[in-house]
């Protein structure tokens, strides 16, 4: 069995502080058997704290919304680099804009401001590019960059006045996929849990679906979904995978 959770909003609070319980929960299901791992869109050096801080250690993290995926130690098991020749044009076209840019190259990342020389920008190890800067010029842009790079670059918000851009085909739920077949671990044995729309294909994935937050909730149309918020998050795991171990 393969719980497979995002971070922020699910296991960690609007806070960002570990949603109480949940941690503990999640290491009495490894310790009965079950595997864990978390798929988020926070770089590892950044999911490494949030697990550690939760208590629980998982098999894999898939980081970048699945663009990086890499065992507890560090070794890379797949990654899936912006291309550079669409990268470049974004990184030309944000800079043009004012626009900071972050390039996380795997896992380490760079800043980008407005006048720097983009001529050999992003690289080919880009897990992502993180425009950032004034919220209206981002919100303009990522609809223009959705619009005009579909298919050859997937842009996804991160929040106001933050947009990510990724390789096309980066997503949570083949991240899920991938992830399994690593482990070994058949899709009818997998469990999801995510909070928003960012995680809707990581739940589609999964034969057992949790959405984390209040009903009505955003992810609620996907079949048999169980709604839990947080209080009720750490029983709702136990319920759920303990008869399934």
């Amino acid at each position: 069995m393969l719980v497979a959770c995002d971070l922020d909003g699910t296991l960690l609070d609007g806070e960002a502080a570990p949603v109480p319980g949940a941690g503990e929960v999640l290491a009495e299901l490894v310790h009965a058997g079950a595997l864990f791992a978390v798929i988020t869109g926070r770089p590892l050096q950044a999911a490494r704290r949030a697990t550690a801080a939760l208590g629980v250690e998982p098999a894999v993290f898939a980081c970048y919304h699945g663009a990086l995926v890499a065992e507890v130690d560090g070794t890379v098991l797949r990654h899936l680099p912006v291309p550079p020749g669409p990268g470049h044009t974004v990184v030309v076209r944000g800079l043009a804009e004012g626009l900071g840019v972050t390039v996380w190259d795997v896992d380490e990342p760079r800043e980008l401001e407005p006048g720097s020389d983009a001529t050999d920008e992003p690289g080919t190890s880009a897990s992502r590019l993180v425009l950032h800067g004034d919220p209206d010029t981002v919100a303009r842009l990522f609809g223009e960059l959705r619009e005009e790079r579909a298919g050859r670059l997937r842009v996804l918000p991160i929040r106001p006045g933050f947009i990510g851009v990724f390789a096309p085909g980066v997503d949570k739920g083949d991240a899920l996929r991938f992830v399994a077949g690593r482990l070994g671990v058949a899709m009818q044995r997998t469990v999801a849990c995510g909070d928003g729309t960012a995680d809707e294909t990581l739940l589609a994935a999964a034969a057992v679906r949790i959405a984390v937050g209040d009903a009505p909730h955003a992810l609620g149309h996907l079949p048999g979904v169980v709604v839990a918020g947080w209080a009720r998050l750490p029983d709702t795991l136990r319920a759920l995978v303990r008869p399934l171990l």
